[in-house]
């Protein structure tokens, strides 16, 4: 079957968008062993960003915070949380700016969809920092030292 030929619609240009079929497109490793990502869309003037992320069975995604909402769907795969609850395909989540979240484990190769309203920044509980790039990769922001006395599940909008 002959591939559609994708073009950016004029009012995009200056974004940063990969279109068609994804398999074509690589994987992009994340800083955390078995963790990939593959953006498909960064808005460059606000950051906003639309990806797919890969945990391979048995990897894990560490506990962190992001400066942004963020919003997952679980395409595909099994994740088990560090409380032990599975997270099942088909599941959608919504992580305020701020909100500690994770670790996901890999039970199974997951494929997640996700959507960040800004750059993400990945903030990790002893304050290692990573920030993305427009295609995903992502550039050490050394350490935030205040990460590392956060005492609420929430540093933006602390939770009763």
């Amino acid at each position: 079957m002959a591939q559609a030929p994708y073009q950016i619609p004029s009012q995009l240009n200056g974004g940063f968008y990969r279109l068609g079929q994804h398999d074509q497109f690589p994987w992009c490793p994340l800083p955390w062993k078995g963790v990939f990502n593959k953006v498909l869309a960064f808005d460059r003037v606000t950051g906003a960003t639309i990806e797919l992320a890969k945990v391979e069975k048995g990897a894990a995604f560490p506990e962190h915070y992001h400066t942004t909402v963020q919003t997952l769907f679980l395409v595909s795969g099994r994740l088990r949380t560090g409380s032990g609850d599975i997270i099942e395909p088909g599941t959608f989540n919504v992580i305020p700016a701020g909100q500690i979240h994770g670790p996901f484990i890999a039970e199974e190769e997951s494929i997640q969809f996700k959507f960040f309203s800004s750059v993400p920044v990945y903030i990790l509980t002893d304050g290692t920092t990573y920030i993305y790039q427009h295609d995903g990769n992502t550039i050490s922001a050394g350490k935030l030292t205040f990460a590392s006395g956060i005492t609420t599940k929430n540093f933006i909008s602390p939770l009763p």
